[in-house]
């Protein structure tokens, strides 16, 4: 079922006061709100940021991998030199040159567990961006129902100062009949007035609603941004078990935790390595003289190749220290992860039962906007048959505009806690985190 207004009259006029307020002027731009996610997620700035911290993970796996690789390095010296010493020569300068080549054979698993560490991490910076992008979409599923919500609000109370003006006009008639006595018209007046401060308020809220939307999606503010679509109701197909099950499944940022989890242990693995011997491979050719790359002192040309081993027997407890270190940070990372899955739980149930709510108090918004219509129709009659009172026109007029707007509220609350569903579930936007779940599972039988 969808919620629409039918009154073309009703529309035009409120379009005409939103003229009123300055947007013709301004760029008008029609859009879906798939339209708007998908612009958002090219302009929004938190993708960006989520972007580069995703980039830095990419650079540090890159950095982890390649400190287990050779190295080659080249030193080259320049000096003036004089003294006892250098009695004799025939130059005042000193040059020297040293290339050496080495690799690490053994670090005590220093490289290996920081390879894995970095691993994690860019998993990890995957499914957070993801998890950006999810975020992003439902604060602009939240913002586009807003407009509707604030438009249909619009359309509501420029129909109700429609019927109060009608009104008004046929009490004025009346009275110049002398039917009616002048009360009759000053009541009907404060009516029309009061709904007309509410329909600027509508209006200023709206115009709130579709500049916070521009400013979400990356549009100048001052854009007239026109949603295609309305405020509509669609039966959701799931139990909240079902909800609960696919987030267990689903959640990047859940996976993003239990990835944090092993970058932590491999990074407290990696500073064990301060404990154990390492064992490196070296070549080393030197080269030196009274001119650049010239060897005329025998001191200075020598080669060497072979293996160094080294081990900190006693370092004054640092290294133990930063093994303590990275288990607080394991032990934390332990605490987020559970608290992570409460929070995802707590999340799907009160997004799940705020919309369920929000259905029920649709059906029963249905009904007493039915019999709101009703009521006015028929008080509007009985005064005009004049058997009825002005009071009770009024009455029920604004009982029929309360009933519109529980109405649309009902609808809007129940689209946005729906699209807050999605987002608690973790329904993907771009990620499919099936992958990263079972990298996981495999890890877990592995004992890792």
């Amino acid at each position: 079922m969808k919620f629409r207004k039918k009154r073309a009259g009703a529309i035009a006029l409120a379009l005409a006061v939103l003229t009123a307020f300055g947007t013709s002027s301004a760029e008008r731009v029609d859009m879906t709100l798939d339209e708007g996610i998908r612009l958002a997620l090219e302009n929004n700035y938190s993708i960006e940021e989520s972007g580069a911290d995703l980039d830095s993970a990419y650079w540090s796996l890159r950095e982890a991998r390649r400190n287990g690789g050779p190295k080659v390095n080249w030193t080259s010296t320049a000096y003036r030199v004089g003294g006892k010493a250098y009695e004799g020569w025939n130059h005042n300068g000193l040059y020297g040159n040293q290339f050496s080549f080495s690799m690490p054979i053994y670090s005590g698993g220093r490289v290996e567990n920081g390879i894995k560490a970095a691993e994690m991490g860019l998993s990890g910076a995957e499914l957070e961006y993801e998890r950006t992008k999810q975020n992003i979409r439902n604060t602009v599923s939240g913002d586009y129902y807003y407009i509707l919500k604030c438009r249909s609000e619009v359309e509501v109370y420029q129909e109700s100062v429609n019927n109060l003006q009608a009104h008004l006009d046929n009490v004025n008639a009346k009275l110049r009949a002398g039917v009616v006595a002048q009360k009759d018209v000053l009541s009907s007046e404060v009516s029309l007035a009061e709904e007309k401060q509410k329909l600027v308020t509508a209006v200023n809220d709206y115009h709130v609603a579709v500049a916070t939307f521009n400013n979400d999606v990356g549009l100048p503010m001052e854009t007239e941004t026109n949603p295609r679509e309305q405020l509509e109701y669609e039966k959701y197909a799931f139990t909240l078990p079902e909800c609960d099950e696919y987030a267990k499944l689903h959640r990047p940022d859940l996976f993003q935790k239990e990835f944090n989890l092993r970058q932590k242990k491999a990074e407290m693995e990696a500073a064990k390595s301060g404990m154990r011997p390492k064992l490196d491979a070296g070549v080393s050719r030197n080269i030196g003289g009274s001119s650049a790359f010239k060897t005329d002192s025998v001191s200075s040309d020598s080669w060497t190749a072979g293996v160094a081993l080294s081990w900190d027997i006693f370092d004054s407890g640092i290294t133990s220290a930063q093994v303590n270190k990275k288990k607080a940070a394991v032990h934390r990372a332990e605490a987020e992860l559970k608290d992570k899955l409460n929070n995802v739980r707590l999340e799907v149930r009160t997004a799940y039962l705020n919309m369920q709510a929000a259905e029920e108090n649709i059906g029963t918004m249905r009904e007493a906007l039915a019999k709101a219509q009703e009521d006015y129709r028929i008080e509007v009659v009985r005064y005009n048959a004049g058997v009825g009172t002005n009071l009770e026109v009024m009455d029920a007029q604004d009982k029929l505009v309360s009933a519109k707007g529980e109405y649309i509220t009902a609808l809007y609350k129940y689209n946005y806690s729906r699209a807050s569903l999605d987002t608690a579930m973790g329904v993907p936007v771009d990620l499919d985190v099936t992958p990263y779940r079972q990298t996981l599972e495999n890890s877990e039988k592995k004992g890792e």
